[in-house]
């Protein structure tokens, strides 16, 4: 069995942190040389990089950090190419960033981004999208063996941060994720929560799908507008169609409030964002629910940031409060979209063990230096950056835009993974952050790529 298997194989066990092997760092090695062996040989841009950085095998963890993509370039596609239609441009782009090849994506009558990616589905690139708060989505490949193995890796993460609660189809289950959509969450969801839920009580907040579309709509309209290309009255339509949504939203909202204080005596599992659950905290005490007035086994799971929410500085203290939730009750694990898998909390400390498949490599802030690895010991402070082993759609190797600190060699709580201790978004921080010198050379090679090919008609 190949390193790469072992460590894959690891994706499918129930603890894959406790149980991880003891020659970890011998075994990444060898698997990160294994997929930097095959995979340069799928990926131009990857294989250009090598070639310019001088790197002709993966002999050490430092050889890896040259090799690693900027979490912005997967959204590098020129922007001209959803707003003019050209999917087969697109198709030739996520090429660049793809193990497999994307020239079966079928674009044939596609009329924008959502069409574009259930028909990649089909085809076999299971491509999710990024919130697209900035107004462009990144998409990442994903394998089918990519999309499997991740979902049951990320359950299993789940349920090792409760380890004192077990699914029992016996909960009022209450989740913001709709079925369907461009998100990588709603295939968690979907997973995750039907096993808690008793029959009939699996309340999502709407049915209505998130799609990337929405997400990106607006700063297109924008571009377009500037450039002349839409007038007044699109904008105006553009305009009445959101608010229409926001007032069915609303309602749904209330209809969804109604339920979930309906059902406070029982025992429940909520599901939501941070600023989702703050939402929940202000709309309950305004109907005249109190602090503490919900079932005292109440489950909970939180995710992602507040996104431009106004939430007061103690409002994760006051959400947790008002639910009368301790934190051996809250589902919780540090993960990124590109990440396969999540990297579960340990109970009873507030720290998130690495899955072995996950090779982290903490990087100065320029995103240069290594300053530690799994071959380490003690503690570490820097950008997270990682190797992914389990990514079969496209390259595993990525730099983030958090900060962390990372325990290797701890030992805690029996787990054999480094361990996370302490996240925050550069972004988000005083000293803020910087560009990537690596974002802007892969950027170049997609460029270059994407215009190296005999032209493709739209």
């Amino acid at each position: 069995m190949s390193a790469v298997d072992e460590l894959i194989a690891l994706a499918q066990s129930p603890d894959p942190f406790r149980n991880a092997p003891d020659n970890l760092a011998e075994l990444q090695l060898e698997a990160a040389r294994e997929r930097f062996t095959e995979r340069r040989q799928q990926i131009r841009v990857l294989d250009k990089r090598a070639r310019e950085a001088g790197i002709d095998s993966v002999d050490s963890f430092a050889d890896l950090v040259p090799l690693l993509f900027a979490h912005t370039n997967y959204k590098s596609y020129p922007e001209a190419f959803v707003d003019n239609g050209q999917w087969k441009h697109m198709n030739i782009w996520l090429g660049t960033l793809s193990s497999y090849p994307t020239d079966n994506i079928d674009v044939s009558d596609v009329r924008d981004i959502d069409d574009w990616l259930d028909r990649a589905k089909a085809a076999g690139h299971h491509v999710f999208a990024s919130s697209g708060t900035s107004g462009k989505s990144s998409f990442l490949d994903q394998s089918t063996q990519d999309r499997d193995l991740s979902l049951a890796a990320c359950i299993a993460a789940a349920d090792l941060s409760t380890p004192a609660y077990a699914p029992d189809n016996a909960r009022s289950v209450f989740t913001m994720m709709p079925p369907r959509g461009t998100h990588k969450m709603i295939e968690f969801c979907n997973a995750h929560f039907p096993r808690w839920a008793a029959p009939g009580e699996f309340h999502r907040l709407s049915e209505d799908p998130i799609r990337a579309f929405d997400a990106m709509r607006p700063a297109q309209l924008r571009r377009l507008l500037a450039a002349g290309k839409v007038g007044p009255g699109e904008i105006a339509a553009y305009e009445a169609e959101v608010e229409a949504r926001q007032v069915k939203r609303a309602g749904e909202f209330d209809a969804w409030m109604d339920l979930l204080e309906s059902r406070r005596d029982r025992p429940l599992y909520i599901g939501v964002m941070y600023g989702v659950a703050w939402q929940i905290v202000q709309a309950l005490r305004a109907r005249g629910v109190k602090d503490g007035d919900f079932h005292p086994d109440t489950l909970m799971s939180f995710g992602g940031g507040t996104k431009g929410a106004a939430v007061p500085p103690d409002y994760k203290e006051q959400i947790m409060g008002f639910f009368g939730v301790t934190p051996d009750r809250i589902t919780s694990s540090y993960a990124m979209v590109e990440m396969s898998g999540f990297c579960a909390k340990i109970q009873p400390t507030e720290s998130y063990a690495m899955p072995p498949w996950i090779i982290p490599l903490i990087l100065d802030k320029p995103g240069e230096k290594l300053l530690g690895t799994t071959t380490d010991s003690g503690t570490v402070e820097g950008r997270m950056a990682f190797f992914d082993i389990l990514a079969d759609g496209r390259w595993g190797g990525v730099i983030s835009g958090d900060k962390v600190q990372v325990e290797f060699c701890s030992g805690l709580e029996g787990v054999k993974t480094p361990v996370v201790h302490a996240i925050a978004r550069y972004a988000d921080l005083e000293e803020g952050e910087d560009k990537l010198s690596c974002a802007g050379s892969i950027d170049s090679y997609v460029r270059g790529s994407i215009s190296s090919p005999q032209p493709v008609a739209a």
